[in-house]
């Protein structure tokens, strides 16, 4: 009897201490499959506490051996229960009905048989096959490579099978045996389902960090790990690093100063201003230039976050970097476009209220020019009259900047309006000391304006002209790019200033001493008139003036 009881206490102690393990595991993880087995051990425990240990009369009463025989059932099927959610896989609707089925009968025996075995072979009988499931489970369907699976499923299958002996032995010498063996299947099991359970986290954790690992390495934007303290270092730079600037992440990690020389000397004091107010000067995005492996420049936006220890220092800077050249672009196109439209709006209510002061004072001029007594003013009445005529070129270039203006597109082709014009563009280039050349490639007919299209060629032309004082090489193109019909201009003058450049395509900016500056905004209003873009490539070799027109739909 003392070995019984001490076989009996040393299994109790064992449950328990699996339930604690359970409870701890679950309150530190929130598993689910986690919480529904500590259900199960539970009953299993409150089982041992007060039957399995005498505390209650429970062979002799129909409630007693009731709870017992339900012990058995709901014990299985909460552990089942667990088990499909850990192998994600449904539990087939069959095992609650024999659980069901299995109860009933087992309380109709309870009523009219007075032997222990009859009374218990169906609780056990669901108990065991139940746990032969959870251990088949656990071998054929969790897909772990560990031997965490291969123990618990053994241990489950043992178990059930040594339960089905319990009716045999639970009044004979081999049960005190039993006990200790069930204690050491059940501590079997919790150390298996333990290695399982690791195995699984740690598989978990291999595939989150391969998934946020490849959306890192797949980004467009380039993410990055910045750290300050205790030593300022890149930790980490994405590959998309060499797509935007041309050099790999390990060309950063070997030079932390890299990335601090690709910042355009404009912007120098933007990136200065934004270390020394930090980390106030992470609450706004960071935009500013970069220039790249191969010297281009584009623009960049970072957007980032602090990163602080428990001190409440800050120790690093985590963020994207993102390209936003295309944008800048798209901002500066449609600031030109404004511009351009608010002059056309003053254009259309200004221009005519000056041209006909204008025509008045030319008009008399003109009248008092001819008097004699005026004669020895000639010279004066004709300058006068020059400078108004002057004005009213102006204003007439000022009008066709209104956006009232209509265009009339039609099917045309471009080569054959610059071969027309040609003529005229070499005579003026000849007349400067420049040649003109034209290389030409057959391209569709687009929809165009050809009045227009002509204005945009004479300014881009005069414009190269002007460009090369001491003479040069003036060049007319026209290609196909990127499903596009393109008309460029490219001279050899000495390029455009940056600062110029920022402003290009705005009324009355000019970098002729009598230039108007209207222009390239006419041009670039004709180019919305015609659906196309302007883009200029310039630097102290030359300058090329590009119109990029859309194929027509076939």
């Amino acid at each position: 009897m003392d070995y019984f009881f001490l076989s009996l206490i040393g299994s109790l102690i064992g449950t328990v201490s699996i339930v604690l393990i359970y409870i701890y595991l679950y309150l530190l993880y929130r598993e689910r499959f986690m919480g529904i087995w500590i259900i199960s051990w539970l009953i299993l425990l409150s089982r041992f506490l007060l039957f399995d240990s005498g505390l209650l009369p429970w062979k002799q009463s129909f409630l007693g051996m009731t709870f017992y025989q339900m012990t058995f059932i709901f014990s299985a099927l909460f552990f089942m229960w667990g088990t499909s959610i850990l192998i994600n896989k449904p539990l087939n609707k069959y095992w609650l009905s024999s659980a069901v089925i299995s109860a009933i009968l087992s309380i109709a025996l309870n009523l009219f048989s007075s032997s222990l075995a009859p009374k218990l072979l169906l609780p056990l009988f669901f108990g065991s096959f139940a746990g032969i499931w959870i251990g088949l489970s656990f071998i054929l369907h969790l897909e772990l490579r560990g031997i965490g699976r291969l123990i618990t499923g053994h241990a489950f299958i043992l178990w059930s099978l040594l339960s089905l002996t319990l009716p045999l032995t639970i009044d004979s010498w081999f049960a005190p045996w039993g006990y200790v063996i069930g204690g050491l299947l059940r501590l079997t099991i919790t150390i298996g389902t333990l290695m399982v359970y690791f195995e699984k986290s740690r598989i978990d954790l291999l595939n989150k960090e391969a998934h946020y690992r490849l959306l890192a390495e797949n980004s467009i934007d380039v993410i990055y790990s910045y750290q300050l303290l205790p030593k300022s270092k890149i930790d980490y730079v994405s590959p998309s690093v060499i797509t935007l600037t041309g050099y790999s992440p390990e060309e950063y990690y070997a030079n932390n100063y890299l990335l601090l020389s690709l910042i355009h000397p404009d912007d120098q004091y933007i990136l200065e201003d934004f270390i020394n107010t930090l980390p106030r000067s992470i609450e706004i995005p960071l935009t500013l230039r970069l220039v790249r492996k191969d010297q281009t420049t584009l623009w960049i936006e970072q957007n980032s976050v602090p990163i602080y220890n428990e001190k409440g220092d800050l120790t690093a800077i985590q963020g994207t970097i993102r390209d936003i050249t295309v944008r800048k672009s798209l901002e500066q196109m449609a600031i030109t476009f404004d511009r351009v439209n608010t002059v056309g709006n003053m254009a259309a209510s200004v221009a005519h209220e000056i041209r006909n002061p204008l025509t008045t004072v030319r008009g008399y001029l003109q009248v008092l020019g001819r008097k004699e007594k005026y004669q020895t003013d000639k010279d004066k009445f004709t300058l006068m009259i020059e400078e108004i005529d002057r004005a009213n070129a102006i204003i007439r270039e000022y009008l066709s900047l209104s956006r009232e203006k209509l265009v009339s597109l039609k099917k045309s082709s471009l080569n054959h309006i610059v071969q027309a014009l040609f003529p005229l563009l070499q005579a003026d280039a000849t007349a400067s000391k420049v040649y003109a050349t034209v290389d030409l490639t057959p391209i569709p007919d687009l929809l165009l304006d050809e009045n227009e299209i002509r204005q945009v060629l004479l300014n881009f032309v005069r414009n190269g002209i002007e460009a090369m004082p001491l003479g040069g090489t003036l060049t007319i193109r026209t290609f196909l790019e990127d499903n596009k019909a393109v008309l460029s201009v490219s001279d050899q003058g000495s390029g455009i200033p940056s600062h110029i450049l920022n402003d290009i395509g705005t009324p009355f900016i000019s970098t002729k001493d009598a230039g108007t500056g209207l222009g390239l905004p006419i041009c670039y209003q004709i180019a919305h008139r015609h659906h196309a873009t302007i883009k200029i490539n310039t630097s102290h070799e030359g300058t090329t003036f590009s119109v990029y027109f859309d194929l027509p739909v076939q």
